[in-house]
């Protein structure tokens, strides 16, 4: 669906081009840094890297296909009340879930700091910590949407 403001909204499909030809560039680059390195640290990172930078690639692939009408890309959830009311109860439930797990993840965390650089834990727990709040987010969004369909 196109946006009203036609100027904005051009700048936004050349944004979401511009970002997938650069970000290819840069992903084969990564790509190269991870078959050259001889560490199995420096390329497990890199790999981790690596597959969100693919799924970004894909994302504003996506994105901008879909802004030109050139490609399927899911607008924002549409339900009947039912069904919005049948997915709140899980949703605030996973939702309660993740906010727990962040408070473990953080805890987790800073029992590892006396680790320190002796193994990658503490990177690892971080980066949990972060998909975990931004499992809250997606969950939050989601949770806003169903609440207004099921009144």
């Amino acid at each position: 669906m196109k946006p009203n403001d036609d100027e904005r909204w051009a700048r936004v499909v050349h944004e979401f081009r511009a970002h997938v030809r650069e970000e290819s560039a840069f992903l084969a680059a990564y790509e190269r840094l991870v078959a050259a390195s001889e560490d199995d640290a420096v390329r497990f990172l890199l790999e981790l890297i690596v597959g969100d930078e693919h799924r970004h690639h894909d994302l504003f692939t996506a994105m901008a296909d879909a802004s030109v009408d050139e490609g399927p890309f899911p607008g924002p959830p549409r339900l009947s009340r039912d069904a919005a009311r049948a997915l709140l109860e899980p949703t605030e439930r996973f939702l309660a879930a993740e906010r727990e797990e962040s408070k473990k993840l953080s805890a987790l965390r800073r029992e590892l700091k006396p680790v320190g650089d002796a193994t990658l834990w503490p990177l690892m727990v971080e980066l949990m910590e972060i998909d975990t709040s931004k499992h809250v987010r997606i969950l939050e969004f989601l949770r806003e949407r169903l609440s207004q369909a099921a009144t």
